[in-house]
């Protein structure tokens, strides 16, 4: 009896473990804010004094916009802190400004801010660096888009590989009857 238990909890593990790798195929994978999935480079180059690569991730609700300074060297310390204000427009509209601020889980040389444009279509974003060397302003267009939504094949997927495990793990079996049959 004790195996049979084992053995169904083996199961559920991996029922659960298929189930979980299934869901997330479709999610982003944690990784820094210039490589995200959908992530755009705006621009990359000399702004004013300072060295730069700005990248978005452009959906509807969700715009982040990420930079990164001394792109050339990753992680980079910076001799100075820079503080970086985002906005974006459009026909009017404006959101922001909102200072991009440096995570901790992210490299020492990025900053990130995130807007919430309500609709699609063409935006501007002006970021705005003050810092010890000087100060810059860049404008740089970018295209606002409707995000991927819930990765529902994904979870079909996981559905149809874990519902029979579970379904052939926990259904009773029915013993032959053993004995004389009449």
């Amino acid at each position: 009896m004790a195996e049979s238990r084992l053995r169904r909890v083996g199961a559920l593990a991996l029922a659960v473990a298929v189930l979980c790798g299934a869901l997330t195929l479709g999610a982003p994978h944690a990784q820094a804010h210039t490589q995200h999935e959908g992530s755009q480079t705006l621009f990359e180059g000399t702004s004013g004094p300072y060295g730069l690569l700005v990248t978005a991730v452009p959906l509807v609700g969700y715009l982040e916009v990420t930079v990164v300074f001394a792109p050339g060297v990753p992680d980079a310390p910076l001799p100075y802190n820079p503080r970086v204000a985002v906005l974006a427009l459009r026909d009017g509209e404006s959101l922001g400004p909102v200072a991009a601020v440096r995570r901790p889980s992210t490299p020492a040389n990025e900053y990130a801010a995130v807007l919430t444009p309500g609709e699609p279509g063409e935006w501007e974003v002006v970021i705005r660096i003050d810092g010890e060397p000087g100060s810059t302003t860049l404008t740089l267009p970018v295209a606002i888009g409707r995000g991927r939504g819930f990765p529902w094949a994904a979870l079909a997927a996981g559905l149809g590989i874990v519902l029979p495990i579970l379904w052939l793990v926990f259904v009773p079996r029915r013993k032959p009857r053993s004995g004389p049959r009449g």
